[in-house]
């Protein structure tokens, strides 16, 4: 899951949505409609965060990208826990289940086994709670 860690300062972003989004999930700019986004999209416009469900067609009201976030950590690859000597780096998503087919599947969580095409740049991170602290990297942000 993700979720902002001080949303009361920022306002919301409202988008038509292009598919069915889950709570939580990464929104990206497709064809002018907000669609939850795959792994590894370097080229990708971030609208945010989902606050809530939202079907396709509707309008999907998100978290502002431009604040941090707490993101679960990845488990099932080489790397599951976070150390001091990652943070600052920029990592990509792992999307349990497809996003962007229609569907609302697809639960986000940070891979720390991935730093090819990284949506997010890791700030701190809670081993015990398995999430990490992160902010998008700039250079994908639309609003």
């Amino acid at each position: 899951m993700i979720r902002p860690l001080r949303s009361d300062k920022l306002g919301y972003v409202r988008w038509l949505a292009g598919a069915a989004i889950n709570a939580g999930q990464i929104c990206y700019l497709s064809s002018g409609e907000a669609k939850p986004t795959a792994e590894g999209v370097t080229s990708a416009i971030i609208l945010g965060v989902a606050v809530e469900d939202c079907a396709d067609a509707g309008t999907v009201i998100l978290y502002n990208p431009r604040q941090q976030f707490e993101i679960s950590l990845y488990q099932g690859g080489s790397i599951d826990v976070a150390t001091a000597a990652y943070i600052g780096t920029d990592f990509d998503i792992y999307v349990d289940g497809a996003a962007d087919d229609g569907d609302a599947e697809g639960e986000m969580y940070l891979d720390l086994n991935d730093t090819t095409d990284p949506m997010f740049n890791l700030l701190g991170y809670d081993n015990t709670r398995r999430v990490a602290t992160v902010m998008f990297i700039e250079s994908l942000l639309y609003v």
